[in-house]
C-alpha cells in the first residue's frame, strides 16, 4: 500500500519524524524504515519504507482491522529546500580509532540507507560511496557517487551542474563520476576508540611525564630526515651467466633469497645503476630464488600535518607504487654522522680463562708479541663489526680465532695472513698480516684486540599494549645506509 503522508506540500520530510496510526496499529519511521507496533523494548515489525523526497510511505507489512480509511497522522516534520551533499568531511569525537572498527550509515534523498565500513588500512567502501579514515586522528573524508559510462547519460543528465566537472576527470574506460546526493543530517557512525591509562614510572622504567598520553613519540619532525623506499620482488629459477633486469634503475640495494628462506650472498654480481643482477655460480642455490630490489630517496622533512601527510624539501627521484597491501613505506632515519671501522685495543697475554673478556692485561704478558707498527691489523667498513677478539694459541704457531659473541669461527697460524670471512658481507671481519708475528709464542698464549664497526650503536625497544594476542605477523627492519659511494 502507498500512503501519501504530505499531499499538500512539496517540502521534504525530516528523517525519523514520522508517526501515524492506521487501522488501529502504530507505525514509526527510523532512518527511512517503517516499523509497526513499536514498544519501549522493541522496534516492532519491519513494515516498509518512506521516500522522504515525495512524502510517500510504502507499507508492505500491515494488519487489516476495520476500515482502511481509519488513519491518523500523529507526527510529521517537513523542511523547506532540499539540503543535500555528495561529500562529507568530519571527525570522530575521540581518537585514535581501532583499525577496522568504523561503520557509517547515511540516507540518500530517496530515504534509502547507505552503509559503509572501513578496512584495516583506513579505506571506507560501500554502495555509492568511497572514502578513508585516519585512525590516529579520527578524520573522515567520504564522497558519494558512482563511475558511470558517459555514453549512458541522458541529455538532461549532461545539463546537471556536476557534468562539466566530471568531463575533466573522465577515465580511460570512458567513465565519469556521477554524484549520489545524500542527506547529511542523517549521518550516523559507530567507532571503537582507544583510551590510555597512565603507567607507573617504576613499572615503565622511565618517567612518562614528557611522553604523549598513548606513549607514542613522533618520529617525523620538520628538519628531520626520512627515507622513502619501495622493495620489489622477482621470483625466478636462475642459471649461470643469466642476467635479470629489475625494470628500474638507480637501485639502493639488491638481495637474493633462496626458496628455503636463507639469504644468498655469493654467486652473483649486480649493477645498481642499471638495475641488473648477473648470476655467475648458482650451484647449491635453493631454487627458485627471490630477487629483492629496492629504490630509496633520503629527504629532509619540511612539514608534518595532523592527517599524517608529510612535506619534503625536494621532489622524489623515483616513482613509488601504491599497492594493497602496501609495498612503499616511509621510514624514520637516525643520522649518525661520519663513521669509520677501527681497531681500538691490542695486547697479548700469557694465559686466558676462555670466559672472562677484559680490555686490559690479566696476569702477565706473553713472551711473544705482535708488531702492529710494522703490520697493523686491517679492517674495512663493510666487513668489521663491534666485537672483542682473542687469537688463542694451540701450539707455537697455530691459534683459534674466538669472538666474544660469535664464538670460535676459524683457525690460523703465524705463517699466513689471517682473514676470517664475515658471512653477511662475504668480506673479512679483519686481516692480521703474517709479517707482524714474532717468535716466542707458546700454547695458551693469547693475542687480544677489539674491533669497532662502522655502525652507530642504537637501542631498540619494543612496547606491547595490554590486551589479547591479535596476531603473530609483527616485524620491523633496521637497515644501515652509507652515503660514501651512493649520493
Amino acid at each position: 500500500m502507498q500512503i501519501d503522508l504530505a499531499p499538500y506540500t512539496t517540502n521534504r520530510i525530516v528523517p525519523s519524524s514520522v508517526r501515524f496510526t492506521w487501522m488501529g496499529h502504530v507505525f514509526e519511521d527510523i532512518e527511512g524504515i517503517l516499523y509497526r507496533d513499536p514498544t519501549t523494548g522493541s522496534a516492532g515489525f519491519t513494515a516498509g519504507i518512506i521516500d522522504y523526497r515525495t512524502g510517500i510511505a510504502h507499507v508492505t507489512n500491515y494488519v487489516v482491522a476495520g476500515s482502511p480509511t481509519n488513519f491518523t497522522l500523529n507526527s510529521l516534520w517537513v523542511s523547506k529546500g532540499d539540503w543535500t551533499t555528495s561529500r562529507v568531511f568530519c571527525r570522530t569525537p575521540s581518537a585514535p580509532i581501532k583499525p577496522g572498527g568504523f561503520v557509517m550509515s547515511i540516507l540518500d534523498v530517496a530515504g534509502t540507507q547507505i552503509t559503509a565500513t572501513s578496512d584495516i588500512y583506513g579505506k571506507i567502501t560501500g554502495d555509492h560511496c568511497l572514502g578513508e579514515i585516519d585512525y590516529q586522528t579520527g578524520v573522515i573524508d567520504m564522497i558519494f557517487g558512482d563511475l558511470v559510462q558517459d555514453s549512458t547519460l541522458t541529455a538532461d543528465d549532461k545539463l546537471e551542474w556536476w557534468y562539466a566537472k566530471a568531463l575533466t576527470q573522465i577515465t580511460a574506460a570512458g567513465k565519469v563520476w556521477r554524484p549520489w546526493p545524500v542527506d547529511p543530517n542523517s549521518l550516523r557512525f559507530n567507532a571503537v576508540s582507544y583510551f590510555y591509562l597512565p603507567l607507573d614510572a617504576d613499572l615503565l622504567g622511565i618517567d612518562p611525564v614528557r611522553l604523549p598520553q598513548d606513549g607514542r613519540v613522533p618520529i617525523f619532525r620538520p628538519g628531520g630526515f626520512a627515507v622513502v623506499g619501495n622493495t620489489g620482488k622477482i621470483t625466478a629459477t636462475v642459471s649461470n651467466a643469466q642476467t635479470i633486469d629489475c625494470a628500474r634503475v638507480r637501485l639502493s640495494r639488491v638481495r637474493v633469497v633462496g626458496f628455503d628462506g636463507s639469504v644468498i650472498n655469493t654467486g652473483y654480481t649486480f649493477d645498481l645503476e642499471a638495475g641488473t643482477v648477473t648470476f655467475t655460480s648458482v650451484a647449491g642455490y635453493s631454487q627458485p630464488v627471490t630477487i629483492e630490489h629496492r629504490i630509496e630517496d633520503m629527504v629532509v622533512v619540511s612539514d608534518v600535518q595532523i592527517t599524517g601527510q608529510l612535506g619534503f624539501t625536494r621532489p622524489l627521484t623515483h616513482d613509488y607504487p601504491l599497492t594493497v597491501p602496501p609495498t612503499s613505506f616511509i621510514s624514520s632515519a637516525l643520522v649518525a654522522g661520519d663513521l669509520k671501522s677501527r681497531v681500538s685495543i691490542l695486547f697479548d697475554q700469557a694465559t686466558w680463562s676462555g670466559t672472562v673478556w677484559l680490555d686490559s692485561v690479566s696476569g702477565s704478558n706473553a713472551n711473544g708479541t705482535y708488531n702492529d707498527i710494522l703490520s697493523p691489523i686491517v679492517v674495512t667498513n663493510i666487513g668489521a663489526l663491534t666485537e672483542r677478539w682473542a687469537l688463542v694459541f694451540t701450539s707455537t704457531t697455530a691459534f683459534n680465532v674466538v669472538g666474544e659473541h660469535v664464538g670460535i669461527i676459524t683457525t690460523g697460524n703465524i705463517n699466513t695472513n689471517c682473514a676470517p670471512l664475515n658471512p653477511a658481507t662475504n668480506t673479512p671481519y679483519f686481516t692480521v698480516p703474517a709479517l707482524g708475528w714474532g717468535l716466542g709464542w707458546s700454547t695458551g698464549n693469547m693475542l687480544r684486540f677489539n674491533t669497532v664497526g662502522a655502525i652507530t650503536p642504537v637501542w631498540v625497544i619494543r612496547t606491547v599494549q595490554q590486551g589479547p594476542n591479535t596476531g603473530i605477523e609483527h616485524s620491523f627492519t633496521l637497515l644501515s645506509r652509507g652515503d660514501v659511494d651512493r649520493p
